[in-house]
């Protein structure tokens, strides 16, 4: 046979090369899908659609009353105090239950009410049908009076049930918009408490995080991390009102100026903290960049 009809023979695999082959493809996309998180429910999309839309709700907010919402005071057209969470429902497609919480003067029982734009089914601590969730806590460095006027790198003082806030986009964040984070994801579910878009500042369902400084790198259980990396529900910690990554390897935020962005807990404490405050005049770095 010439060398020509060889080769012809060889041009494609034999029964065995071809097993062989697939083999390998199915042990590399084993390898792959070891690796790569793999969240319930939803992908990291919804995180951040979600987000976005609760970012650019306070650019709503803030262009109709020159400001955005307290993180639990009087705002806009409700007469008493409620949070962030609560004054920006208008802007996120539920009117009706905002004018059921004006009318009902704050006093219903809003665990039984479900907004699906606040809650992540990523979050394995979810339960039910997530009435009452709020997964997007907000920043108290921002949405406080105590937090705008706190170091970047000391803590707030005690929190009260009554956290005035009179921040204004863009007048009130001098370091820039896109260089401060409003929301940061967080369990429904702690073991002592978790997060509701109803609570108040000083509950331990409160939707908030950034009462204190951080002072080491991301973790698990660390009070004094940067965030919680992906606890346990035993592990979840609701103070100093710690924000949670609700997946391995990255943390999801909103930032002031409408955009969403994740991090890597590998992150430092100091441009953490710098990234929570709005005013404190210094640069984040290549870091955050």
């Amino acid at each position: 046979m010439s060398q020509i009809g060889k080769l012809r023979n060889r041009s494609g695999f034999n029964a065995i090369e071809l097993v062989v082959v697939i083999l390998i493809v199915f042990l590399l996309l084993g390898l792959i899908l070891v690796i790569l998180p793999r969240p319930r429910g939803p992908d990291r999309f919804m995180i951040f659609n979600n987000l976005k839309q609760i970012t650019l709700a306070c650019h709503s907010a803030n262009d109709m009353f020159k400001g955005i919402p307290p993180a639990f005071d009087q705002y806009g057209d409700m007469p008493f105090a409620a949070s962030v969470h609560v004054h920006l429902l208008p802007y996120i497609e539920q009117n009706n239950l905002y004018k059921m919480y004006l009318a009902q003067e704050g006093k219903g029982d809003w665990d039984k009410h479900v907004v699906f734009t606040f809650i992540t089914e990523i979050d394995f601590t979810l339960t039910k049908d997530g009435g009452g969730i709020q997964n997007f806590a907000a920043n108290l460095r921002v949405f406080s009076d105590k937090g705008m006027a706190t170091k970047f790198d000391a803590n707030m003082p005690a929190l009260a049930r009554i956290e005035p806030g009179k921040a204004n986009i863009p007048k009130s964040f001098p370091d820039g918009t896109s260089n401060t984070i409003l929301f940061s994801t967080k369990y429904a579910n702690c073991k002592e408490g978790g997060s509701r878009f109803a609570a108040d500042p000083s509950s331990p369902f409160a939707a908030f995080f950034g009462q204190n400084a951080a002072k080491v790198k991301a973790h698990p259980s660390d009070p004094t991390a940067t965030f919680q990396d992906y606890p346990t529900q035993d592990e979840c910690l609701t103070t100093p009102l710690m924000a949670q990554s609700v997946t391995a390897r990255w943390i999801i935020l909103g930032l002031a100026d409408g955009s969403v962005r994740s991090i890597l807990p590998t992150i430092s404490p100091l441009t953490w903290n710098l990234a929570l405050q709005p005013n404190d005049g210094l640069e984040l770095g290549a870091e955050w960049d």
